[in-house]
């Protein structure tokens, strides 16, 4: 049975407990070891469901559907809870640690491409400035996980533009792009661009 736990203030002690079966069936929220309401399946989960909590406020529990995936939305007095998927400081790491793939698969792929010479890795445009390009994404992503958003953007037009590039390159040469490429691409750039209001949020606060 899958479960997450979260506080109920920023730092505090994990008090409130989410547990589910299966597809989001007989969602069960416990507070301290006591339950404070179920939700029996999905249809219900995604309609929203509120929950007054010992101390008078309410929590707000919603199955919500984006482009990219299912989050469960946890709200008290219409603020996300700490750690939960809409929490500005959850949705910022997102941003970050996709930076730091990036950073990674650059430079891990750069260097096998240029110490041992791997032709298909070569033939990819992989190399030296791969590395170099990862080396970038590394300190953009130091710099957004200190809440830069200046880097984020910077980080977010690099990417967009590379791939842009690189999609026109690939018609030019008279191939056709790939299309799980691109995909991909767009599913690495919406963390980044949801960290924009991620940061603006925290700061504003």
């Amino acid at each position: 049975m899958p479960k997450q736990a979260f506080a109920l203030e920023r730092d505090g002690p994990k008090r409130l407990e989410v547990s589910w079966k299966g597809s989001w069936k007989n969602v069960a929220i416990q507070l301290d070891g006591e339950t404070i309401g179920t939700v029996p399946g999905q249809k219900d989960l995604s309609a929203g469901q509120e929950f007054q909590l010992p101390d008078g406020s309410i929590l707000t529990v919603q199955l919500v559907k984006k482009l990219t995936a299912v989050e469960l939305q946890l709200l008290r007095d219409g603020q996300p809870l700490p750690g939960s998927a809409t929490d500005p400081e959850t949705m910022l790491k997102g941003a970050y640690v996709i930076l730091f793939f990036i950073a990674g698969l650059n430079i891990v792929l750069g260097l096998i491409a240029t110490l041992f010479q791997a032709e298909i890795l070569q033939s990819m445009g992989m190399g030296f400035n791969s590395i170099i390009f990862g080396v970038v994404f590394l300190v953009l992503g130091r710099f957004v996980r200190r809440r830069s958003l200046t880097a984020l953007v910077i980080g977010i037009v690099v990417f967009a533009l590379d791939g842009i590039l690189g999609f026109i390159l690939t018609a030019l040469e008279g191939y056709s792009p790939n299309v799980v490429v691109v995909i991909a691409r767009a599913f690495l750039l919406l963390p980044m661009i949801q960290g924009i209001g991620a940061i603006r949020e925290i700061k504003k606060h």
